[in-house]
Protein backbone atom coordinates (compact mmCIF):
# COMPACT_ATOMS: atom_id res chain seq x y z
CA UNK A 1 0.00 0.00 0.00
CA UNK A 2 2.51 2.65 0.91
CA UNK A 3 4.22 2.00 -2.56
CA UNK A 4 1.20 2.54 -4.34
CA UNK A 5 1.13 5.91 -2.31
CA UNK A 6 4.50 6.93 -3.36
CA UNK A 7 3.80 6.02 -6.53
CA UNK A 8 0.16 8.24 -6.70
CA UNK A 9 2.31 11.20 -5.15
CA UNK A 10 5.01 10.64 -7.51
CA UNK A 11 3.00 10.84 -10.51
CA UNK A 12 0.91 14.12 -8.76
CA UNK A 13 4.27 16.01 -8.28
CA UNK A 14 5.10 15.39 -12.21
CA UNK A 15 1.81 16.25 -13.30
CA UNK A 16 1.90 19.60 -11.82
CA UNK A 17 2.56 22.80 -14.01
CA UNK A 18 5.73 23.91 -13.32
CA UNK A 19 5.03 27.11 -11.46
CA UNK A 20 7.63 26.77 -9.21
CA UNK A 21 9.95 27.82 -12.25
CA UNK A 22 11.95 30.47 -11.43
CA UNK A 23 11.21 34.01 -13.92
CA UNK A 24 14.95 34.92 -13.53
CA UNK A 25 15.94 31.74 -16.11
CA UNK A 26 13.89 33.27 -18.58
CA UNK A 27 14.90 37.31 -17.95
CA UNK A 28 17.78 38.73 -16.26
CA UNK A 29 19.83 41.10 -15.89
CA UNK A 30 22.68 39.94 -18.21
CA UNK A 31 20.91 38.65 -21.37
CA UNK A 32 18.72 39.56 -23.49
CA UNK A 33 15.63 37.14 -24.30
CA UNK A 34 12.35 36.68 -26.85
CA UNK A 35 9.60 35.08 -26.34
CA UNK A 36 6.80 34.70 -28.94
CA UNK A 37 3.59 33.17 -30.05
CA UNK A 38 1.75 33.64 -34.02
CA UNK A 39 -1.64 31.37 -33.60
CA UNK A 40 -2.70 29.09 -36.33
CA UNK A 41 -5.67 29.85 -38.57
CA UNK A 42 -7.12 26.42 -37.09
CA UNK A 43 -6.41 27.88 -33.06
CA UNK A 44 -8.57 30.99 -34.27
CA UNK A 45 -11.21 29.63 -35.72
CA UNK A 46 -11.79 27.44 -32.74
CA UNK A 47 -11.67 30.72 -30.24
CA UNK A 48 -13.52 33.53 -32.51
CA UNK A 49 -13.69 35.46 -29.60
CA UNK A 50 -9.70 35.78 -29.25
CA UNK A 51 -8.50 39.25 -30.89
CA UNK A 52 -4.88 38.77 -30.64
CA UNK A 53 -3.29 36.51 -33.50
CA UNK A 54 0.13 37.38 -33.01
CA UNK A 55 2.14 38.80 -29.44
CA UNK A 56 5.99 38.85 -28.27
CA UNK A 57 7.58 39.37 -25.09
CA UNK A 58 11.63 40.80 -24.83
CA UNK A 59 13.68 41.97 -22.94
CA UNK A 60 17.08 43.55 -23.94
CA UNK A 61 19.67 44.28 -21.28
CA UNK A 62 20.24 47.96 -22.98
CA UNK A 63 16.73 49.12 -22.10
CA UNK A 64 16.73 48.16 -18.77
CA UNK A 65 20.06 50.33 -18.71
CA UNK A 66 18.86 53.30 -20.17
CA UNK A 67 15.74 53.46 -17.33
CA UNK A 68 17.36 54.44 -14.09
CA UNK A 69 15.40 53.17 -11.39
CA UNK A 70 13.40 50.45 -13.74
CA UNK A 71 14.17 46.77 -12.01
CA UNK A 72 13.35 45.26 -15.41
CA UNK A 73 12.11 47.30 -18.66
CA UNK A 74 10.02 44.55 -21.23
CA UNK A 75 8.94 44.94 -24.75
CA UNK A 76 5.32 44.26 -25.37
CA UNK A 77 4.08 43.75 -29.06
CA UNK A 78 0.87 42.87 -30.03
CA UNK A 79 -0.85 41.95 -33.50
CA UNK A 80 -4.74 42.03 -33.26
CA UNK A 81 -6.52 40.40 -36.22
CA UNK A 82 -6.19 42.41 -38.99
CA UNK A 83 -4.38 45.28 -37.47
CA UNK A 84 -1.43 46.57 -37.38
CA UNK A 85 1.29 45.55 -34.64
CA UNK A 86 1.52 47.63 -31.83
CA UNK A 87 4.39 47.72 -29.78
CA UNK A 88 4.93 49.17 -25.97
CA UNK A 89 7.79 49.42 -23.10
CA UNK A 90 6.63 47.55 -19.61
CA UNK A 91 8.10 48.58 -16.73
CA UNK A 92 8.29 44.99 -14.47
CA UNK A 93 9.60 44.48 -10.80
CA UNK A 94 9.96 40.44 -9.89
CA UNK A 95 7.74 39.76 -6.74
CA UNK A 96 8.37 36.31 -5.58
CA UNK A 97 7.79 33.63 -8.98
CA UNK A 98 6.56 36.20 -11.31
CA UNK A 99 7.29 39.54 -12.84
CA UNK A 100 4.19 42.05 -12.13
CA UNK A 101 4.96 44.58 -15.25
CA UNK A 102 3.05 47.75 -16.17
CA UNK A 103 2.69 49.88 -18.64
CA UNK A 104 3.26 54.02 -18.53
CA UNK A 105 0.36 56.46 -18.23
CA UNK A 106 -1.95 53.75 -16.57
CA UNK A 107 -1.48 51.62 -19.71
CA UNK A 108 -2.54 48.63 -17.96
CA UNK A 109 -0.84 45.89 -16.20
CA UNK A 110 0.02 42.36 -16.22
CA UNK A 111 2.25 39.50 -14.64
CA UNK A 112 4.65 37.19 -16.28
CA UNK A 113 5.41 33.67 -14.92
CA UNK A 114 7.42 30.77 -16.16
CA UNK A 115 5.62 27.37 -17.19
CA UNK A 116 8.94 25.61 -18.64
CA UNK A 117 12.56 25.65 -18.86
CA UNK A 118 11.31 27.28 -23.10
CA UNK A 119 8.18 29.10 -22.35
CA UNK A 120 6.42 31.89 -20.51
CA UNK A 121 2.83 32.78 -19.60
CA UNK A 122 1.78 36.02 -19.56
CA UNK A 123 -0.98 36.19 -17.31
CA UNK A 124 -3.70 38.33 -15.19
CA UNK A 125 -3.72 42.00 -15.11
CA UNK A 126 -6.01 44.09 -17.15
CA UNK A 127 -6.31 45.85 -20.32
CA UNK A 128 -3.58 47.05 -21.97
CA UNK A 129 -3.42 50.55 -23.73
CA UNK A 130 -0.79 50.81 -26.80
CA UNK A 131 -0.87 54.28 -26.75
CA UNK A 132 2.50 56.28 -26.00
CA UNK A 133 0.78 58.56 -23.26
CA UNK A 134 -1.41 60.26 -25.80
CA UNK A 135 -5.30 60.01 -26.60
CA UNK A 136 -5.11 57.43 -29.73
CA UNK A 137 -7.36 54.56 -28.40
CA UNK A 138 -5.23 51.28 -29.23
CA UNK A 139 -6.11 48.93 -26.81
CA UNK A 140 -5.99 44.87 -26.19
CA UNK A 141 -9.39 44.06 -24.31
CA UNK A 142 -8.40 41.20 -22.03
CA UNK A 143 -11.84 39.42 -22.21
CA UNK A 144 -13.23 37.19 -22.58
CA UNK A 145 -10.35 34.93 -25.07
CA UNK A 146 -7.72 37.40 -24.03
CA UNK A 147 -6.62 37.01 -20.77
CA UNK A 148 -3.90 34.30 -20.60
CA UNK A 149 -1.07 33.70 -23.31
CA UNK A 150 1.50 30.81 -23.46
CA UNK A 151 4.71 32.22 -25.47
CA UNK A 152 7.81 30.31 -26.53
CA UNK A 153 11.70 31.22 -26.19
CA UNK A 154 12.53 32.00 -29.95
CA UNK A 155 15.93 33.49 -31.76
CA UNK A 156 16.71 37.13 -30.25
CA UNK A 157 16.36 38.20 -33.93
CA UNK A 158 12.48 37.46 -33.89
CA UNK A 159 12.01 40.04 -31.58
CA UNK A 160 14.84 42.63 -32.78
CA UNK A 161 12.97 46.03 -34.72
Amino acid sequence: MFRIVNLACGFLLTALPATAQSISQHFGAKADSCYQRIYTADHLIKHPTQKVEAIQLSHFVQDSAQMPGAEMVMRLAVRLRGQYTWHTPALCTQREAKLSCGIECDGGRFDVVARTNSSILITGGSDIYFNDCDASERVLQRAPDDKAFLLHRMPLSNCMH
